[in-house]
């Protein structure tokens, strides 16, 4: 019987090395990579042309939807199933409107990541149950309702500085972990200030959880 082909993104050590343990137990796969960047992602792809992509949704550079948007652009046939610790309305729905193939809440992996490499492999979607029930919220809002999240256009390094700031980092803690000066991080902040219509932190962090892109 042909092996299923399994590609782990995550740039996390401890969440690479659970998904290899729990995929390894699955009869008939293979894993034929494990890389911490959606960048290393594409590459190996490109060599190895897995038949599944497990990946993370938040990583720096390039997250989880822009892999997913590039794979569904060049590689059609490659499922994808992303590994979330956050149920977003707003991160799942985009996951959904760019093909996602299954998405599992980092809670259950280990009950769940059979059950949807089994269901990628017959062309199913799987959602954790969790997931699940954000997904069928999802159908229930207008049609426009998601539009909202996209009038602010923040850039991938906005994205990454909001989350950061929400974690309650410092700009010079900030500057470090994204290996930036304290100067770019406190332009970026200003940058967010100005297009969330806010004059603080507080005001900042209250109308991104509005907009559901922090929790």
């Amino acid at each position: 019987m042909k092996l299923t082909k399994i590609l782990i993104v995550d740039d996390h050590d401890i969440t690479l090395h659970g998904l290899s343990k729990y995929i390894e137990k699955i009869e008939n796969t293979e894993i034929v990579g494990m890389v911490k960047s959606g960048e290393e992602a594409l590459d190996l792809i490109q060599e190895n042309k897995p038949d599944i992509v497990f990946t993370d949704v938040d990583m720096p550079v390039m997250d989880g939807v822009e892999l997913l948007k590039l794979i569904r652009k060049d590689f059609v046939n490659i499922k994808v199933i992303a590994c979330t610790m956050h149920i977003q309305l707003w991160v799942i729905q985009k996951l959904l409107h760019h093909g996602i193939n299954g998405i599992i809440s980092k809670q259950s992996l280990k009950i769940d990541i059979a059950k949807a490499v089994d269901r990628a492999i017959t062309d199913h979607p799987f959602y954790s149950s969790d997931i699940y029930e954000a997904v069928i919220e999802i159908m229930k809002k207008p049609a426009d309702y998601f539009s909202r999240f996209d009038e602010l256009d923040l850039t991938k390094r906005e994205k990454q500085v909001l989350q950061l700031i929400s974690d309650e980092l410092t700009s010079v803690e900030i500057a470090e972990k994204l290996f930036l000066s304290p100067n770019t991080i406190e332009s970026h902040r200003k940058n967010l200030f100005l297009k969330f219509g806010v004059k603080n932190v507080a005001g900042l962090i209250k109308k991104a959880m509005e907009r559901q892109l922090i929790e």
